[in-house]
């Protein structure tokens, strides 16, 4: 298990978040990753907003599918990498 999965459980872990929160943020994560192919720790804002708008535009996922991703990735890069701010925005049809 990576240092960066590590920690993001230890922090869920301490917001009580239920574990299919865990299961659906931990996996978004992780497509983030496979995606971009590059540690989720080394992307920019503008790499974030590409992979948002690659979900909305080429998947052509469900919008609330898109929102799961988006606080998913929000929660990972303020809460556990401590990012200053988020400021990647989904806009879903």
């Amino acid at each position: 298990m990576s240092l960066l999965r590590q920690q993001m459980i230890r922090v869920m872990q301490q917001r009580g978040f239920s574990p299919r929160t865990y299961e659906s943020y931990l996996y978004a994560v992780e497509r983030l990753a496979r995606y971009s192919q590059v540690s989720p720790d080394r992307l920019t804002t503008e790499d974030l907003q590409g992979v948002l708008d690659h979900l909305v535009q080429e998947r052509r996922l469900a919008p609330a599918s898109c929102r799961l991703y988006l606080n998913a990735l929000r929660f990972f890069y303020v809460k556990v990498l401590g990012w200053p701010g988020f400021e990647a925005t989904l806009v879903v049809p």
